[in-house]
């Protein structure tokens, strides 16, 4: 089972500050192809946004990662 995450690294008074995300939908993956692929839907989806807003970022990470059915 999968889960999908998210790594957001923005420039904080000269320094990268990086956060990472759990999915708000919480939604569990029996299939890591499902789980990517979605994951590259968010990442495109995450990238316009900030694109159409102008907002920087250093670095933007969308994956999956193994999950247990408690996550």
């Amino acid at each position: 089972m999968y889960k999908l995450f998210m790594i957001m690294c923005v420039l904080v008074n000269g320094e990268v500050q990086c956060t990472t995300y759990d999915d708000s939908t919480g939604k569990i993956y029996q299939e890591l192809a499902k789980c990517e692929a979605d994951a590259g839907a968010r990442f495109y989806g995450m990238t316009e946004v900030f694109a159409y807003y102008k907002q920087d970022y250093e670095r933007l990470t969308v994956g999956c990662e193994e999950a247990d059915k408690d996550s």
